[in-house]
């Protein structure tokens, strides 16, 4: 008695070749006609192919939308990166001492400061359209054009702009605050501008002493920003923003800015039902007239500024949404006749492993390429460092900010060498940055921070720290930023408020700051020597205020040529100079004074048509008792002045305090 077994054959399904194999045994093709061999195999080959290519269709999917998503976010970045910039220049200008000293005293010298700071402002930011200092009453104080970036002060025709919006939301905020407007078009005298000049307003509130001191209001060229935005954009592919009005800014046709002079033009008027949808979602996609778009709101993210928020969309030209998937569908296609030839499961599987490792490099390619481009747009550098703050990577705009070389920083520690001068000394004012986010996992920022470059050189930048990996192996990326520029401003706008405008010595404010930390420190060995000098007036009535400026000059420079490094020397008002010295005796003090006053008899000064004339000066002296204050001091040399002034002019007088029996 024979005995069969019968096997079980398990198929499994994930394994083509496996498969192939069981369907291809001689017992089954015995047993079977040869046209259902024939749809057996095809069966076959169509489920083969399925299975080895669905993966790829998936990732192709996947790449695609990837692609969309790092489009959007190198916009957002670009988006924030032109915000961070008005808004840091507008603290700048708002805390500035050129202006906290004007709005304190309103001075015509304090004016023609807070001018020639804005005039040098506008020079370094070609961009800007207008520079504005509007007071608490709603009134332009000071403006500056700049036309094709040649600055040009405006002293005609200043407006009142208490109804305009932005001035509103500046008198309104508190102090430090800053309000970023919406996207609109510049208007003039209540009209439109035309050509039209897309602009984006930055308003700073000003305080000074704890009261409302007006606004500093930055117009700036919105159609820049629009122009990087369509560079994180690939062809095929169009920018679309909206405000969160519905207002088309980009993307809209002759719709783009049309809102600012018609509401019917606006999106969220032209398709009221699909903007609440996108209002209604932070990202997403819709479909409009037979095209694709992919978006997401943005809004800068400092809690101390307020902003609109922005659509920014990716739009796929000439495409629904069903569509844009369908080079994926194409590609299976392709990939499923391939299938039926003999070879195809060795081809499929080698067309498999290639395509992704293709994909692979492309997504590669494209994020670095166009991280190049956010880097190269936005003036950011990047570095990464790992757990132990040791430099990983750094990108070409990180290697000019510091003028280090990938290979000269890669493996060193960059707070010892970046964060740490030559002798030791942190360059923080608190705690390091990268090493607190290092520490805690925390993002960190810094406006203004200060790194060693190559050779020692330091380096003014800002910095943004942020942590990546888990706890037990966490790095960091940074970006930093070249803020020389808002340095130097900040120093400008530091030394013209310090800085009589037409002289180049210290203002009276400046002056008495510093005769002020003198008396504070009880110093004895203090003297104040009051000079005027005598008939300015005539000066002034005979030849005109041009020549009375030339004489003040020269005056100044005059007697500065007589003055140690140590003196302080400054304009207290018209024809008025202060003069405070110390560690001199009162005799040595006396023979600087007639040093001075007969250096200004002999002085010739040229006028612009090239006559010569002279002029004379009188001098009071007074010596700090150690007891008074500045205001007393200054009292006894004034005192002293007049007496040289009522003796003839041209003459030196020091102050003797008045007896009881009014003897001196």
């Amino acid at each position: 008695m024979v005995v069969q077994s019968t096997a079980i054959v398990q198929i499994d399904y994930h394994e083509p070749a496996k498969l192939i194999e069981t369907f291809n045994m001689p017992t089954w093709f015995s047993r079977h006609s040869l046209l259902l061999q024939s749809s057996a195999l095809l069966v076959l080959i169509v489920v083969v192919i399925f299975v080895t290519q669905y993966p790829t269709y998936q990732k192709d999917r996947e790449l695609e939308q990837v692609d969309i998503n790092r489009n959007l976010e190198l916009m957002q970045l670009m988006t924030a990166g032109y915000v961070q910039q008005l808004t840091r220049d507008a603290d700048v200008i708002a805390a500035s001492p050129v202006l906290q000293m004007y709005i304190r005293d309103l001075s015509a010298e304090g004016l023609l400061s807070l001018e020639q700071a804005f005039l040098n402002l506008a020079g370094l930011r070609p961009s800007y359209d207008q520079l504005r200092y509007i007071d608490r009453s709603g009134v332009e104080q000071v403006r500056v054009n700049n036309y094709n970036g040649e600055p040009q002060l405006v002293t005609q025709g200043l407006q009142l702009k208490i109804h305009r919006d932005y001035v509103k939301a500046g008198l309104a905020g508190e102090a430090g605050s800053v309000f970023v407007s919406r996207f609109d078009l510049n208007v003039e005298n209540g009209r439109i501008q035309v050509p039209f000049v897309p602009t984006v307003r930055v308003v700073a509130s000003v305080h000074v002493d704890g009261e409302q001191g007006g606004m500093v209001v930055l117009n700036a060229k919105a159609n820049e920003l629009l122009q990087h935005l369509r560079t994180a954009l690939p062809d095929g592919t169009d920018l679309v923003v909206l405000d969160d009005a519905g207002g088309w800014i980009a993307g809209g046709g002759v719709a783009d800015w049309a809102f600012a002079d018609d509401s019917a033009s606006r999106f969220s008027a032209s398709y009221p039902a699909l903007w609440q949808q996108v209002r209604g979602a932070q990202q997403g996609q819709f479909e409009l007239e037979d095209e694709c778009y992919n978006y997401r709101w943005h809004r800068y993210s400092d809690p101390r500024v307020e902003s609109p928020e922005l659509l920014l969309a990716q739009r796929t030209a000439g495409e629904p949404c069903s569509a844009v998937g369908m080079d994926s569908v194409k590609k299976a296609g392709v990939r499923l006749i391939s299938g039926l030839l003999v070879t195809y499961p060795l081809l499929l599987l080698w067309r498999r492993a290639n395509t992704r490792k293709w994909q692979m490099q492309r997504v590669l390619a494209e994020n670095y390429h166009q991280l190049q481009v956010v880097t190269q747009m936005s003036g950011h550098g990047l570095l990464m460092v790992d757990q132990q703050c040791r430099v990983q990577w750094i990108n070409p705009e990180g290697e000019r900010l510091l003028g280090w070389t990938e290979a000269e920083l890669i493996g060193r520690d960059l707070h010892q060498t970046c964060h740490v001068t030559p002798d030791g000394h942190s360059l923080h004012d608190g705690p390091c940055p990268t090493l607190h986010t290092l520490a805690t996992g925390e993002d960190s920022r810094a406006d203004k921070e200060r790194m060693v470059g190559r050779n020692g050189r330091i380096v003014h930048l800002s910095m943004s720290v942020r942590a990546f990996g888990d706890p037990e192996n966490r790095g960091a990326i940074l970006a930093i930023a070249d803020v020389s520029r808002h340095v130097e401003t900040e120093r400008n706008l530091t030394q013209l408020a310090r800085t009589d405008a037409l002289t180049g010595v210290l203002n009276r404010g400046a002056w008495l700051s510093v005769v002020s930390s003198w008396v504070d420190n009880d110093n004895a060995a203090l003297y104040v020597i009051m000079l005027d000098l005598d008939h300015f007036k005539r000066v002034n009535d005979t030849f005109g205020h041009g020549a009375g400026d030339t004489v003040l000059k020269t005056f100044v420079k005059t007697v500065s040529h007589l003055l140690r490094r140590d003196d302080v020397f400054g304009r207290l008002g018209g024809e008025e100079f202060a003069l405070a010295v110390r560690h001199l005796t009162k005799e040595q003090v006396l023979v600087l004074a007639e040093r001075i006053r007969v250096a200004v008899g002999d002085m010739l000064c040229t006028l612009d048509d090239g006559q010569e004339i002279t002029i004379t000066t009188s001098c009071g002296v007074a010596q700090y008792s150690g007891e008074e204050s500045l205001k007393q001091l200054l009292e006894k040399a004034d005192k002293a002045l007049y007496l040289a002034k009522h003796a003839g002019r041209n003459q030196v007088q020091f102050y003797q305090p008045i007896t009881d029996n009014g003897s001196e």
